[in-house]
């Protein structure tokens, strides 16, 4: 169970700038792996990573999420062999939509702590009726108004109105239930592509997670609610999708009704993550809630 975030949003956004000030602010004791996808020939963005992270796998030209599928997921998994992180941060090209991705972190175990949303304010008229930049804001669960400083506060307000329509009106659907995936974002205002410590607030890597019931340090910000009974799945989701706004995160390793074997559970920013096997578990089912302070 690798926690990733996803940080998306369109060309010259902003999107390298916040994923290393994010990186270096928030991650500098972890491990961090970072996959960045480069269209067109020179790849300054990856140039500029390579000299700020252990590990950084170039892509060449095409799109995480279509042409380059099968080796974002080769790429992933010798990334996860060879340097074992314990956050990654992959950045998707400025012309593909993130939830693809989403999908393939979690066919490969990893956790997705946020997609992250990345909307140029300065230049926002110009490309906001673009189907991609919709696509990429209806596809994440974290907006983030950069370069605020560009515009005055009657610009910014519309600009927050019309993101706020596109993301209602382009999340993604699930087909047998109809219901969206995210049913709540969070929103974000920032320059320089500074964004406050909440955003990733309670990562834990599996070895961590399971270590929680028998480490009582917490901050202040979260809480560790035991369960003794098996939970019903269902029942469990709908509560997780109930949880105030405040709760950021929730994450735990639970036993399910009709199941062998205890799994983990992940809730970001709204939405809930497929569970992991967590197979040869063997403390007590436990979530832990992470709150805004």
């Amino acid at each position: 169970m690798l926690p990733a975030f996803v940080i998306t949003g369109f060309l010259g956004s902003g999107k390298t700038t916040l994923l290393i000030n994010s990186a270096r602010e928030y991650f500098k004791n972890k491990k961090v792996a970072v996959i960045v996808n480069e269209i067109g020939e020179v790849g300054v963005d990856g140039k500029i990573l390579k000299n700020a992270y252990s590990e950084v796998l170039e892509l060449p030209e095409g799109c995480i999420c279509c042409s380059l599928h099968s080796e974002f997921e080769k790429a992933l998994e010798e990334i996860k062999e060879k340097y074992n992180p314990e956050v990654l941060l992959v950045e998707t090209s400025g012309a593909a939509v993130p939830f693809p991705v989403v999908i393939s972190l979690q066919a490969l175990g990893c956790t997705v702590e946020g997609v992250l949303c990345v909307v140029d304010c300065a230049n926002f008229e110009r490309y906001k009726e673009d189907s991609t930049a919709k696509y990429q804001i209806g596809g994440s669960n974290i907006l983030v108004l950069n370069k605020i400083d560009l515009v005055d506060s009657p610009k910014l307000e519309e600009i927050k109105r019309e993101v706020m329509e596109i993301w209602h009106t382009h999340r993604p659907v699930n087909y047998f239930t109809n219901e969206p995936y995210y049913t709540k974002v969070k929103l974000y205002e920032a320059f320089y592509g500074k964004l406050p410590k909440e955003v990733f607030e309670g990562i834990y890597t599996l070895a961590q997670l399971k270590d929680i019931p028998h480490n009582h340090e917490h901050t202040y910000r979260q809480r560790v609610i035991n369960l003794i009974d098996p939970v019903d799945y269902r029942a469990l989701e709908e509560k997780l999708r109930s949880l105030p706004d405040k709760v950021i995160r929730a994450k735990g390793i639970v036993r399910l009704k009709n199941y062998p074997i205890p799994v983990a559970i992940n809730y970001s920013f709204g939405y809930i993550d497929s569970p992991i096997d967590v197979p040869h578990y063997k403390g007590p089912s436990f979530l832990v809630l992470i709150e805004e302070a």
